[in-house]
């Protein structure tokens, strides 16, 4: 919106014209690849953000008069894609960690333990990374995650799976061997440091070539929150573990689960 350079260049019809250049424009994506528009979560996002700055704007005087009364709010997006991970493309995943680190046996129990983590807490990358040893309770079967390194600002602890408990003690033990310092809970398998969003992207495209499987970490998160969904899980009980703040957001994440899904429960109905 070249021409929109001051306060006094916004107009009633302003925001409608900024979605409409947005939805027609051309762009590069990646290094090749040219698309035009954005996608309907993005607009929505847009409008959000721009409609909470103009009303900022009115309220303290900034506009001389109202103009987001006359801006028309998009549509909520439709989601019909499947982001969960299958059952298959998790085995197909572990498979290639197995077949590719099997003769180094701290980056197996590593690369599992990470497996593990994402598939039974459904944390985020930021959060796996900020993980440290002593986030870790054997005792009480729960995994702290720190506030601060969670999107939604707020701690929490997640109860933890038994076999998650499992592969975590294996990969401290192959660490214990290598003697290391470090307090981050997941390291580097070349330097006694913490484990990067850099080793954190190289290793999602290692295990995506070798498997087969077009991945990226949160596609974990869906697949966790759509197990403890099929499990019969409410879902306040899902909200509280994912760390979101409401139940509309953790929707967005059980949007995978097909109608299909419910034959087993309704070949369980009697009347």
């Amino acid at each position: 919106m070249p021409e929109t350079v001051t306060v006094s260049d916004l107009h009633n019809q302003i925001l409608n014209e900024f979605f409409k250049r947005i939805s027609t424009r051309t762009r590069i994506v990646g290094k090749i690849s040219i698309t035009s528009g954005v996608k309907p979560s993005t607009i929505k996002t847009y409008y959000n953000k721009l409609i909470a700055f103009f009303r900022w704007l009115e309220h303290h005087n900034h506009l001389n008069k109202s103009i987001t009364p006359y801006m028309t709010k998009p549509p909520s997006p439709k989601y019909d894609d499947q982001k969960a991970l299958s059952d298959e493309e998790v085995s197909k995943i572990i498979a290639s960690v197995t077949l590719y680190s099997m003769d180094y046996t701290f980056l197996y129990s590593r690369d599992i333990a990470i497996i593990s983590l994402l598939l039974y807490t459904g944390i985020r990358k930021g959060e796996l990374l900020a993980l440290r040893i002593g986030d870790v309770n054997f005792q009480q079967r729960t995994l702290f995650i720190n506030g601060s390194s969670s999107k939604s600002k707020r701690s929490r602890y997640i109860p933890i799976h038994y076999a998650l408990i499992s592969h975590l003690k294996s990969y401290l033990k192959e660490r214990e061997l290598l003697k290391t310092t470090c307090q981050a809970l997941i390291i580097s398998s070349k330097e006694d440091r913490a484990f990067t969003v850099h080793g954190m992207k190289y290793w999602v495209k290692k295990y995506s070539r070798l498997s087969g499987v077009k991945f990226h970490i949160h596609r974990f998160r869906h697949t966790f929150a759509c197990k403890l969904a099929k499990q019969n899980a409410d879902i306040v009980s899902i909200m509280k573990v994912m760390g979101h703040a409401t139940t509309q957001m953790t929707e967005r994440y059980l949007r995978s689960i097909q109608s299909e899904n419910s034959r087993s429960y309704i070949d369980k109905l009697t009347f």
